[in-house]
């Protein structure tokens, strides 16, 4: 097989390969992970059509630039919003060298008002792509339109919208972790037990569109499953710990079976907390699921507190994200519409090695 080195991308390598485009880009940049067998395959083809890529000379010498905004949430440290923005810093940084920059536009995740903000910012300004946390959907979707009209790619991260013009969507299938947290807990409690869905105030009563889709796929479940059960609805007020103590234990009271219960975010933690104010004889009966594996989640794991978390590999979406925009613009390479991240189900055995695994 002979091919002109110089016109080779690595889409051509990937289906000659008969392998993923990003089993490739990570082969030729050797980080994350690859099975032996693919790794083999991918290797093969570089040997056999001879690729010896001069990327980073090609671009330097055509001095074209590339500005990539990304309208994400602040973040305090040891939150989920800053493992995101890790994977699309560490993805900035390797692109710095094909003349790629990266400018953050933050948000307050509870606060739309706050989002528009962030947008009118970003809008005042000239880029040439850009990365959308999709929390407020009907919000996403009118600033998706005005890009749509500019002609400007913009990929989606965290959860999907369908039916929209985004040149990629890079996060977790919200609609199956729901499913998964389900299944997970009607294991621990049982088809008749209650279960509660704690909903976390944090001065705005927002729900995100990724926490209303995982919602989505939990009731569908259960539906599905037969579940004879009830299913309670709390808000959470964390300034109001009395409030939230009687809601809880007027519900784990009402029979002597486990009580399950799930956060739809990453906010579990607060949930722990008020848990700890509860009567012992009813904690003790709780079984919990809760989502990704922020270090103060992962430490209730460890002390038992929390039956499963779900997590979705957030590093991972972000610099996958940065990645696959870069591609589109220095090699004309279009991105799957849909990446879907791994649904990891942690448990206090396995969390470590989840941990350890980097990009």
């Amino acid at each position: 097989m002979k091919k002109d080195n110089c016109n080779i991308r690595i889409v051509d390598i990937a289906k000659l390969a008969d392998v993923s485009t990003g089993t490739v880009d990570r082969v030729l940049h050797n980080r994350g992970r690859v099975s032996e067998e693919k790794r083999a395959k991918v290797e093969a083809i570089l040997k056999e059509i001879n690729y010896e890529p001069n990327l980073v000379a090609r671009f330097l010498a055509s001095k074209r630039s590339y500005k990539f905004a990304v309208v994400a949430p602040a973040y305090s440290e040891g939150d989920y919003w800053e493992l995101v923005c890790d994977g699309i810093n560490r993805a900035g940084n390797e692109m710095k060298k094909f003349n790629i920059s990266v400018e953050y536009f933050h948000f307050n995740q509870y606060d739309r008002f706050s989002f528009l903000k962030a947008a009118a910012q970003f809008k005042e300004k000239e880029f040439d792509g850009v990365l959308l946390a999709t929390l407020f959907g009907e919000l996403v979707i009118k600033l998706s339109k005005e890009l749509d009209a500019k002609g400007m790619p913009y990929i989606y991260i965290d959860s999907d919208i369908p039916k929209q013009k985004d040149l990629a969507y890079f996060g977790g299938d919200s609609l199956g972790s729901g499913n998964i947290a389900a299944k997970l807990l009607l294991k621990e409690t049982g088809f008749d037990a209650d279960i509660f869905i704690a909903h976390i105030r944090f001065k705005y009563k927002e729900i995100s569109v990724q926490m209303k889709t995982r919602e989505q796929g939990f009731m569908k479940c259960l539906s599905e499953c037969n579940y004879k059960g009830k299913i309670h609805h709390v808000e959470i007020n964390p300034d109001d710990h009395p409030s939230g103590i009687k809601k809880l234990e007027e519900i784990i009271s009402q029979s002597d079976a486990p009580v399950g219960g799930i956060v739809l975010n990453s906010r579990i933690y607060e949930l722990i907390a008020l848990l700890e104010k509860v009567k012992p004889s009813l904690r003790k009966r709780v079984r919990l699921i809760g989502h990704d594996a922020i270090e103060r989640n992962v430490k209730a794991l460890k002390n038992g507190q929390i039956s499963f978390i779900l997590s979705q590999r957030p590093e991972l979406q972000g610099y996958d994200a940065i990645k696959a925009l870069a591609n589109y613009f220095l090699f004309k390479q279009a991105p799957e519409k849909t990446n879907f991240m791994p649904i990891d189900i942690l448990i206090e055995e396995n969390v470590d090695y989840y941990n350890n695994y980097k990009l």
